[in-house]
């Protein structure tokens, strides 16, 4: 099972950059090691220099000039202890400390060799060279003069440590650095992922818009095109599939027209009450048929709206006050056939929302078409305007039978009838139709009990215009 891109990035980039720190501590460590030593070695080299400028050969004899002061100036110059031995060839004659150990390889003449060896019981550093003697030597054959300098490496191997302690705790310091950029780097580089699966995550699920890869890193860009070539694919099977719906629903109103004038015909032949009765119930399942189509084809007009909306351009600017005072005139009449008091309040000043006129003007004529259906005679229903906690409130009130909580919870959906619906005829799809078209301008639905437990309330809250249009 494959990780994420944040945790493969930083399981490759993390440990890599742990072993080149280490690599580059390791190769600077004896890098400096070396620089020190040759530096060390140099004044060692020195010493042997001033050593041979103060060898004696005076009448056949070995002797060093002011041999202790020249010491005390080499343990100041390498600041540490100093070992010198000046001698014979043949061992005859000897000055300085004996027994300092020689290089195990041969030694060749005025060219000097640096080794480590231990000399009483004491790590040291020790540089020798031979020179010839010229003859100047009384020994029985001509005998060279070896000169050694050295000094205790204890010191020097002090100093190494505390050098290489400092460049450690200076490539800990850098390689925490680069471990917390490449951290920053990663959460940064992936920032834009994150948003768009966000931005993704949270929107509707109809909405089959292409993801913005204007942002994104070009090594994504092909990912998100290829998902954005399947929603097309998608969209376009679901366009095809509404226009289906669409072009049958549209197609079944001539022939349930021509049917309900048959039945209204065949009303005026009718001879017995049996007859007549039949008629009624097939006229009445026509008219349902009727309103369930023209339910339909509202249902598929909000939808095809939501999909231009979102592909061509933003809602418009619409007076609330006015859709309810169309969708009051329009229904008094009816209201008013079931002995209904239809009511209208609005504020003084006009209201204004972000939204389409007609699907405002069909999600509230839905509204109130329920509220008259499924209210008994002498039933008030009020609709109101009313602002309420920064929001505009669009709301259906009656004392009719109400839903149940169950009812409620569930309302919205298509098909979808309460326990008091189903004594009526209805197609189930009138509140389906609201709860699209607040979804669409962003609003939500809202239903409650009425005064006293008794009746419904429907309400539409919205975002007031200037809000919803920054």
């Amino acid at each position: 099972m494959f990780s994420s891109l944040r945790s493969t990035l930083l399981s490759i980039l993390i440990p890599a950059a742990v072993v080149i720190s280490g690599v580059s501590v390791v190769v600077s460590s004896v890098e400096l090691s070396e620089q020190v030593n040759t530096a060390f070695d140099r004044a060692l080299a020195g010493a042997l220099k001033s050593m041979e400028a103060n060898v004696r050969t005076i009448s056949g004899g070995l002797a060093m000039e002011q041999s202790y002061y020249m010491m005390e100036f080499m343990e100041y110059t390498i600041s540490s202890q100093v070992y010198f031995r000046v001698a014979t060839e043949d061992g005859l004659s000897e000055i300085g400390f004996t027994g300092i150990p020689l290089p195990a390889e041969p030694l060749q003449n005025n060219k000097p060799v640096f080794y480590n060896a231990h000399y009483l019981g004491e790590p040291l550093r020790i540089a020798t060279v031979i020179i010839p003697s010229g003859g100047r030597l009384n020994t029985y054959q001509d005998s060279r003069i070896i000169i050694q300098a050295g000094e205790n490496v204890s010191d020097r191997n002090a100093f190494i440590n505390k050098v290489l302690l400092q460049n450690l705790i200076q490539d800990v310091a850098t390689l925490s650095l680069f471990v917390l950029l490449i951290l920053g780097g990663t959460l940064l580089a992936l920032r834009p992922l994150r948003k768009t699966s966000e931005a993704v995550r949270l929107r509707a699920s109809d909405n089959l818009q292409p993801i913005d890869e204007s942002r994104l890193p070009l090594e994504v860009r092909p990912l998100v095109q290829t998902i954005n070539l399947h929603m097309e694919r998608y969209a376009l099977k679901s366009r095809e599939q509404q226009q289906f719906l669409d072009d049958a629903s549209h197609q079944l109103k001539t022939p349930l027209a021509v049917l309900l004038t048959q039945v209204d015909y065949a009303h005026t032949l009718a001879k017995t009450d049996e007859m007549k009765e039949v008629l009624d119930a097939i006229q009445t399942r026509l008219n349902n048929t009727v309103q369930m189509t023209h339910q339909l084809v509202a249902l598929s007009r909000v939808h095809d709206a939501a999909d231009q909306l979102r592909t061509k351009a933003a809602l418009g600017t619409v007076d609330i006050c006015q859709v309810a005072a169309e969708v009051v005139d329009d229904l008094w009449s009816l209201a008013r056939s079931k002995k209904q008091d239809l009511g209208l309040e609005l504020p003084d000043a006009p209201v204004r929302v972000a939204g389409v006129h007609w699907l405002l003007l069909q999600a509230l004529t839905n509204m109130v078409s329920n509220a008259i259906k499924y209210c008994p005679k002498g039933a008030t229903i009020t609709v109101a305007v009313v602002m309420s906690g920064g929001l505009c409130v669009l709301r259906v009130e009656d004392d009719g039978p109400g839903m149940s909580e169950a009812d409620r919870a569930k309302a919205g959906h298509r098909f979808r009838r309460g326990e008091a619906g189903k004594a009526q005829q209805g197609s189930g799809l009138g509140l389906a139709i609201v709860q699209a078209t607040a979804h669409l301008h962003h609003a939500s639905m809202h239903l409650s009990m009425g005064k006293d437990e008794k009746g419904l309330v429907i309400e539409l809250r919205f975002y007031p215009a200037p809000l919803l249009l920054k």
